[in-house]
């Protein structure tokens, strides 16, 4: 378990930097399907049917959740 919490937090880093790095000259569809595949190198991470249905503003958000819990310190709630 311990593992996959430190690739989740590795992942989740690395979708994070790239969100800065690339928010001025990246468009948003683009970037969340590079930060998608950032979370599809995690076993057992998966997105819902309909992802290529939300908007990419829904899908962003969604991606930052992901980052949040992925960046949790422990302990944290």
């Amino acid at each position: 378990m311990k593992n996959e919490n430190d690739q989740l937090k590795t992942v989740s880093m690395v979708s994070a930097m790239f969100t800065l790095m690339t928010e001025n000259n990246a468009d948003l569809k683009k970037q969340n399907e590079q930060r998608k595949r950032f979370y599809l190198t995690i076993n057992g991470i998966s997105f819902p049917n309909d992802w290529n249905e939300l908007s990419e503003e829904t899908k962003k958000e969604r991606l930052d959740a992901l980052d949040k819990i992925g960046l949790k310190k422990e302990g944290d709630r």
